[in-house]
C-alpha cells in the first residue's frame, strides 16, 4: 500500500506540473476548442433541416434538433484535438533534459506517464464541458440533466486517456515533434467516418462496415444517448468497453515505447 500511495502522490505532483505547463500557454485551449466550436455553430445552422431526411434516426429513435445530435460528435472532436499533441509534450521534456532529470530522481518511472494522463483527462473533460456549455447556449437540451452532463464529461475524459496513445506512441518511437503531429492527424478521417454528423443508416454500405468497428462512434452514441434519450445501460456499456480496449492497446503500446526510449 505504501508503494501505491507514493505512486499516486508522484502522479499528482507531475500531473499538476503538466496542467500548469498546458494552461500557461493560452493558445493551447483556444486552438483545441476552435475547430469543434466552429463546426458546432456552423453545421448546426447549415444542416438543421437534415433531421427531416428519411432514415435520419438519432440514438434511441429520438427526434430532437440537429444541434442535440451534433453536439456529442463535437465533444469527441474536441477530445481528439486535445490529445493529438500530447506526444509533443513528452518530446519537449526529452529534448530539454527534464525527462532525464525525472529518470535520475527517486520516483517511479511510470509516474511520468501517469502524470501526463492526469493532464489529458483534465483537458479532455474541460473541452467536453466547454462544447456542451456552448451547445446549451445555442439551444440544445440534455435529457438526463446534470447527471448526464457529468456523464458526458467523464466519458470525454476517459476517451482522451485511451486515444492519447495515437500521439504518444509515434512521439516515443520517432522522437520527432513534426512526425508526431503528422502521424497523429492521419487519424482524423476516423473521426469523420463515425456517426458524428449523420446516423449510420445514411452512410454508404462500406462506410457502415467501417463504422461498426469505429470506437469513436461507440463513444459518441453513448454521449448522444445521455443527451437526447436517457440512461441506456447497453449503449453506455459498449462505449466503456470500446474505451477500455483502446486504453489497453494504445497505452500498452505507449508503455512499451516509453521503456524503449528510457532503456
Amino acid at each position: 500500500m505504501g508503494g501505491l500511495v507514493e505512486f499516486l502522490r508522484e502522479t499528482r505532483l507531475l500531473g499538476t506540473r503538466a496542467l500548469k505547463r498546458y494552461y500557461r500557454v493560452p493558445a493551447n485551449p483556444i486552438s483545441t476548442l476552435l475547430f469543434p466550436l466552429l463546426q458546432l455553430f456552423v453545421f448546426s445552422q447549415l444542416f438543421r433541416q437534415i433531421v427531416s431526411v428519411p432514415g435520419f434516426t438519432p440514438a434511441g429513435g429520438s427526434t430532437g434538433s440537429y444541434l442535440d445530435y451534433l453536439a456529442p460528435g463535437q465533444v469527441a472532436f474536441a477530445v481528439f484535438f486535445a490529445t493529438a499533441w500530447s506526444g509533443g509534450n513528452l518530446m519537449a521534456d526529452w529534448r530539454n533534459g527534464y525527462l532525464d532529470k525525472l529518470r535520475a530522481s527517486p520516483i517511479d518511472r511510470y509516474a511520468i506517464l501517469a502524470g501526463e494522463l492526469v493532464l489529458l483527462f483534465a483537458v479532455s473533460a474541460a473541452m467536453a464541458a466547454a462544447i456542451l456549455c456552448l451547445a446549451l447556449l445555442l439551444g440544445a437540451h440534455i435529457a438526463t440533466g446534470i447527471a448526464g452532463f457529468v456523464g458526458i464529461v467523464v466519458l470525454g475524459g476517459a476517451f482522451g486517456i485511451g486515444w492519447a496513445g495515437t500521439s504518444m506512441v509515434p512521439a516515443l518511437l520517432t522522437r520527432s515533434e513534426q512526425a508526431t503531429s503528422t502521424l497523429a492527424m492521419l487519424f482524423m478521417p476516423i473521426a469523420f467516418m463515425s456517426t458524428a454528423f449523420v446516423p449510420a443508416a445514411l452512410m454508404p454500405g462500406w462506410l457502415q462496415v467501417v463504422n461498426d468497428w469505429n470506437p469513436i462512434s461507440y463513444v459518441i452514441e453513448a454521449m448522444r444517448s445521455l443527451m437526447t434519450v436517457g440512461f441506456e445501460v447497453d449503449v453506455i456499456g459498449r462505449a466503456v468497453v470500446a474505451i477500455a480496449i483502446l486504453a489497453v492497446l494504445l497505452q500498452g503500446a505507449t508503455l512499451w515505447a516509453f521503456r524503449r526510449l528510457t532503456a
